[in-house]
């Protein structure tokens, strides 16, 4: 943009009477300015700033520009004035960054009165914890530092950073890290990969789990080389956790050498019944992720006490799968959440195995705790009992007056300006930075604003971000219904499972790009995209093809038809191929029929058993949408699942 232009803009904004504040006109004018100004801030030239008028201050991301000449001068700006700016644009992006550099430079000054006085407690960063840490034993707060320092210690990620070394030396001084503290920390670092953390924290413990560590890490780059090795070293407790962690490892990919090693490991060394438990829950667990006939017996050999919570997970699915339904239900009993919902699914459980026991009135109890949840356990719960999916039947909330006041903030301000710039990942920071600072009542308004401006995508995450699961209004919105319903007629698939798919995929952003380069609404893999366009006739060559929403949704919805003839007409099995590949639902083919939430609950790959629960319920969902009080019900959607027929061998 030519200075000339910068200058009769700058002089066309000055002289812009209030009334015209919004004109499109002076908007547009608005935006081009602050693009090239902030460019220029960030290329280091400050000149474009310092001429703009006082009309550009009332500019919804002026602050950005603010605190972007700021940032360029840190070093040589008062406290008080970066405090001032902090104080203007509080619990913003903008302030949590100042606030983290200010919180650095009050610590090298040790400066503790002020930074606990005026850096945010709450602030998410590690090293300003560390300091704040620092700063409440400098003050004599003992137990508020060791509390806060314990906290913080045992989340820290990568490395020991300067302002943690003396938070972990405080915690030394006290007594508040045992041996078993640093182990837990130094597990949960390899499990995670971070060595160099790992590394660190072992060079304040004994030599023998310093060496366990150096071990742990070859073992965990090549678990078959490393492990034989390491079964020769002294036996202790930190090599046997290592050597556990290595044959869990090595048995995802080489099960009859990991069992091998583990016979070997177990005569060689003197694991205690506890180490034994945790091994045998790992080989356990891969055994029923291969559905194995032995891992029924293998885990539920193993004390209950002493089983793994993800050890009691299969031993309840594999009991489900094979309809053992008093082991089932031992195994679910063991079974610990953080979080109710997180249980709903298990009580389902819990519920099936008592009412297959004879035990129907507490089957029903519990059916009817989970019965008005709008998820996949939820509608089954209420198919068990007969009832109707009164989740689907709350009339939406009016949240006019709510939204109205959100308009006006101004981190919601600026995001919708970032938004119309096309920067939408900044606009997303501010809008969900935003959201922390809002009870669950303005968090749902947040999201119905979101709908309103057509932003679908933002509403669904943002009522994700309250957990308010059972609002399908703002969380199942209906778009894109001509070309769906268009499609699935084509394709003669139900249009509530092709909204189902679109809202699991991609949760309707039309752009999105998945780290495996599946594309658009439904999620395409170009070579899939490629493959089904052919089918159809269409030149599918890239990318752009594959994104716009009517030939997304032609493929997906043809592709979706393929699978589902693939199986038969099974739903179940169809989305399961649509999210795995065709090739993986008939190697998780029963020995015999069982029904369809049986084989669900033990398909072994998380995402994919996960995202068929969620596409099932979200089909069921969407069904009542498009079909207001005509919807079909889940369970009549869940075929039972058949043993795989092999295709008979072609004729010589």
């Amino acid at each position: 943009m030519s200075r000339l232009l910068l200058t009769l803009m700058c002089c066309a904004l000055s002289s812009t009477p209030p009334a015209l504040a919004e004109s499109p006109e002076n908007s547009r004018m608005q935006r081009q300015l602050f693009q090239q100004t902030y460019s220029d801030l960030q290329a280091g030239n400050p000149d474009t700033f310092a001429a703009l008028p006082a009309a550009m201050r009332q500019y919804p991301l002026y602050p950005w520009l603010e605190y972007t000449d700021l940032k360029q001068r840190l070093d040589t700006l008062p406290d008080a004035t970066v405090l001032d700016f902090i104080r203007r644009n509080p619990d913003s992006l903008m302030a949590d960054a100042l606030n983290i550099q200010l919180a650095k430079r009050l610590a090298a000054k040790q400066d503790w009165q002020t930074l606990l006085a005026t850096i945010p407690a709450t602030l998410d960063d590690t090293d300003t914890q560390c300091y704040r840490t620092q700063a409440l034993a400098a003050v004599g707060q003992k137990d508020a530092a060791l509390e806060l320092g314990k906290k913080t210690w045992m989340s820290i990620s990568k490395s020991l950073s300067d302002a943690c070394i003396p938070v972990t030396d405080l915690l030394r001084r006290h007594v508040m890290l045992s041996t078993s503290d640093y182990w837990e920390r130094i597990r949960a670092a390899l499990d995670k990969n971070q060595t160099t953390l790992a590394t660190q924290l072992a060079a304040a413990l004994p030599p023998e789990a310093q060496m366990a560590v150096t071990t742990w890490i070859q073992i965990r780059e090549a678990p078959a080389a490393a492990l034989p090795a390491a079964m020769q070293q002294p036996d202790n407790a930190y090599l046997r956790d290592a050597i556990a962690f290595g044959l869990e490892r090595l048995a995802k990919k080489e099960s009859q050498q990991a069992e091998a090693l583990w016979q070997t490991a177990r005569q060689t060394l003197k694991f205690t019944p506890e180490e034994s438990a945790k091994v045998e829950s790992a080989l356990g667990i891969q055994q029923a992720l291969r559905h194995d006939p032995a891992a029924l017996k293998r885990l539920a050999a193993i004390p209950a006490a002493q089983r793994t919570q993800d050890a009691n997970l299969w031993l309840a699915r594999t009991a489900a799968r094979q309809g053992e339904w008093k082991t089932l239900l031992d195994a679910t009993q063991h079974l610990q959440f953080e979080h109710e919902r997180d249980a709903a699914g298990w009580h389902y459980w819990q519920a099936r195995a008592l009412e297959q026991t004879g035990k129907k009135a507490k089957a029903t109890t519990l059916y009817t705790q989970i019965a008005p949840q709008a998820t996949f356990y939820g509608f089954l719960a209420a198919d068990r009992l007969g009832q109707t999916y009164t989740s689907l039947k709350t009339p939406a909330v009016d949240r006019s007056q709510r939204i109205a006041g959100l308009q006006k903030v101004a981190a919601i301000q600026r995001a919708f300006e970032w938004f119309a710039l096309g920067n939408r990942e900044q606009g997303r920071k501010e809008w969900f930075r935003a959201l922390k600072q809002m009870d669950k009542e303005g968090a749902l308004a947040a999201a119905d604003l979101a709908i309103r401006s057509n932003d679908h995508n933002l509403a669904i995450w943002t009522v994700a971000r309250a957990k308010e699961w059972d609002e399908t209004h703002l969380r199942f919105p209906v778009v894109h219904t001509d070309l769906v319903m268009a499609q699935a007629r084509n394709q003669g698939i139900q249009p509530a499972w092709v909204m189902g798919v679109i809202r699991r995929e991609s949760a309707f952003d039309a752009t999105v790009e998945s780290s495996a380069k599946a594309l658009g609404l439904m999620q395409l893999i170009p070579s899939t995209a490629k493959a089904v366009g052919t089918k159809l006739g269409l030149n599918i060559k890239g990318r752009d093809d594959i994104l716009p929403p009517a030939t997304n949704i032609q493929l997906g919805s043809a592709y979706l038809r393929e699978m589902l003839g693939k199986f038969s007409g099974n739903y179940a099995q169809a989305t399961a191929a649509y999210n795995a590949g065709p090739g993986r639902p008939p190697q998780w083919a029963p020995q015999q029929l069982i029904n369809a939430d049986q084989w669900i609950e033990s398909i072994p790959f998380t995402e994919t058993r996960e995202y068929v629960q969620a596409v099932m319920g979200y089909t069921t969902i969407y069904d009542e949408k498009l079909n207001p009080g005509k919807g079909r019900r889940l369970s009549e959607r869940l075929q039972p699942i058949a043993p795989h027929a092999p295709k008979p061998a072609p004729s010589p």
